[in-house]
């Protein structure tokens, strides 16, 4: 019977050496140095976000300066503002087709209510 221990592969060093020097020779050949300061930066970011995740350190993080960031509350805030402003926006529709005349008279308004409250 198998364990219940997840099995993890042990590392090996010589493959972890081999693919870290193809993806840096494949950022030398995508991004040359002496392309400028664009293609510098894009090779050091490539090195940085793909070749530096080929390690047998146990601190294997594939995306370092990216990933998962936390919600904002500008973001939440926005998000229950516009929420709340969807029904308003139904509200105010369903009102206007209730009363096509109302464009043409605002007063009509006021009087269909006196009608309702009246009677």
């Amino acid at each position: 019977m198998m364990d219940s221990k997840s099995t993890k592969t042990k590392c090996n060093p010589a493959a972890v050496a081999k693919n870290r020097h193809l993806c840096e020779s494949l950022a030398d050949s995508c991004f040359p140095l002496s392309q400028g300061p664009s293609a510098s930066r894009l090779h050091e970011l490539f090195l940085h976000q793909f070749c530096d995740a080929h390690t047998c350190s146990g601190k294997r993080k594939l995306f370092p300066k990216g990933g998962k960031k936390e919600t904002s509350v500008f973001y939440l805030a926005i998000s229950i503002l516009t929420m709340m402003m969807i029904p308003l926006f139904y509200l105010v529709v369903y009102l206007h087709q209730r009363n096509p005349g109302a464009k043409e008279n605002p007063k009509s308004w006021k009087e269909d209510e006196a009608n309702v409250v009246s009677g």
